[in-house]
């Protein structure tokens, strides 16, 4: 994390994989789709249309796990306003 700081830009958003807990996760090889999650409470995209990205990118049976994993990194960032 402290080797990507300086090439952030000004009022950019540094997410840290250690902003979702292991133990939290519904599946541990969620953890890309946990920090998405998070990054949507940045962006000026729809989180459902986000989670469409995901679920068109997997099987169908690998969804309901990363539906949960993103709405995990959506509730974590929340409260943090800009992490950096």
């Amino acid at each position: 994390m402290e080797v990507a700081r300086p090439l952030l830009r000004a009022g950019g958003v540094l997410l840290s994989p250690d902003l979702i807990p292991d133990a939290d996760l519904p599946n541990k090889r969620s953890l890309n789709v946990a920090l998405l999650g998070a990054l949507s409470q940045y962006l000026d995209i729809p989180p459902e249309t986000l989670l469409d990205a995901v679920r068109a990118a997997l099987p169908e049976r690998l969804h309901r796990v990363n539906e949960q994993a993103f709405e995990l990194g959506r509730k974590l960032a929340a409260p943090h306003g800009t992490i950096s």
